[in-house]
């Protein structure tokens, strides 16, 4: 996992989770997304420019079986 624990769009997910708009969460709107593992990170429909940085808040629990 990326030690800083943020990808930008256009990335490959590497950890399923929920993940927050940095710079929604810094111009104080939240926007949220789920993501799963070998998606592509998509871009921010709240940013002005789209182009996001997406910040794992918190990851998926693994499937038990």
């Amino acid at each position: 996992m990326n030690s800083s624990r943020t990808w930008k769009s256009g990335e490959v997910c590497q950890a399923s989770g929920e993940y927050r708009c940095q710079a929604c969460h810094l111009a104080g709107r939240e926007v949220v997304g789920a993501f799963e593992v070998g998606k592509i990170l998509p871009l921010c429909d709240g940013c002005p420019d789209k182009d996001a940085t997406w910040r794992l808040v918190r990851a998926a629990a693994a499937a038990r079986i």
